[in-house]
């Protein structure tokens, strides 16, 4: 009895791990359809090859921000940094490549990717070595990164970097630019790592229940610190590419994205109590946002009420999760 147990509990562990189709998996991408239909008819352009690249475009950002976002939440914590992070990262790098290397654009998209793996680590190090709530440490680390991008700064924009840098991300490839492609592709590796890796399977398990995952042998604090470093990875990555689209350095961009980014993902399906969720689930819940927001600039709605739908979809992202605790 006891062989046949535990033959049969890793194949389960696994399958756990996949996006299920069920009602909870269909939710999100229903609604998109529903409103996919509802925006071309109020108005022709929605629909336009040129304006579903521009969905893509405007969520991309946001997107890989949300795959980092995603780990740290499937295993029970809380970033709250994320837009921080994006910002200081992106001025580290227009910095570093105007005033520190000469205009070398690859020694500085190092040291912001490394500038966001460090916030990752140093959350990781506060949450799950110093036991400091996640809740307080990584916004605690994202008022310290939002204050050293202003200081670095002056608070003013960091401008005049090279046009090879400016093509990471503006170049069009396939119909889409390479930062659409960057997004696309953080998906993909973000989901193979989570559904098809021993790490995936272990953040999993600590999101489920952490003290069983510790007595069965997973290195609970080390898990949790490298999924906050994945976190901190892909705000560094979503900061430096936001730097090159736009040509600047600024210390005040992103300040909403920890909020858009957390509601994508719990919007999507994953649960804010950990252990449960998909990277497709959090890439609808992404695209969801998208389509909001760009049905509502392609409509001309007031800049308030657009607050107001979107603030509306966060809402839903609560009482979905609400819903599904109580099923």
């Amino acid at each position: 009895m006891s062989n046949s147990s535990s033959v049969s509990s890793p194949g389960v562990s696994r399958r756990s791990r996949m996006p299920r189709i069920s009602f909870d998996a269909a939710f999100v991408p229903t609604i998109i359809v529903i409103l996919l239909v509802i925006l071309s008819i109020a108005s022709p352009v929605f629909l336009s090859s040129r304006n579903l690249a521009q969905v893509l475009l405007q969520i991309s950002t946001l997107g890989i921000a949300a795959v980092g976002a995603t780990y740290v939440i499937i295993s029970g914590d809380l970033d709250l940094s994320i837009g921080a992070n994006v910002a200081l990262s992106g001025v580290i790098t227009a910095i570093a490549t105007m005033r520190w290397f000469d205009g070398n654009w690859v020694l500085g998209v190092a040291l912001g990717l490394g500038c966001g793996i460090l916030i990752g680590l140093f959350n990781g190090l506060l949450s799950a070595i110093l036991r400091v709530p996640a809740f307080i440490a990584t916004l605690g680390v994202g008022v310290i990164a939002g204050g050293l991008a202003l200081w670095l700064t002056n608070g003013l924009t960091v401008s005049g970097l090279p046009a090879e840098f400016a093509a990471l991300a503006t170049t069009n490839f396939l119909g889409l630019q390479t930062l659409v492609w960057f997004m696309l592709a953080t998906f993909v590796v973000g989901g193979v790592v989570l559904h098809f890796t021993n790490h995936g399977l272990r953040t999993f398990a600590v999101g489920g229940n952490r003290e069983a995952a510790f007595l069965s042998g997973v290195p609970v604090a080390r898990v949790r610190i490298l999924n906050f470093a994945i976190a901190g990875l892909c705000g560094g990555l979503a900061g430096v590419l936001l730097t090159a689209r736009v040509q600047a350095g600024q210390p005040g961009i992103s300040t909403t994205l920890t909020l858009y980014a957390t509601a994508a993902v719990i919007l999507g399906g994953t649960s804010l109590l950990g252990g449960q969720g998909s990277m497709l689930r959090t890439f609808f819940g992404v695209l969801l946002i998208g389509v909001v927001q760009n049905g509502l600039d392609i409509m001309r709605v007031d800049y308030a009420l657009k607050e107001v739908a979107v603030g509306t979809v966060f809402v839903l992202a609560a009482a979905s999760e609400a819903l599904r605790r109580r099923r």
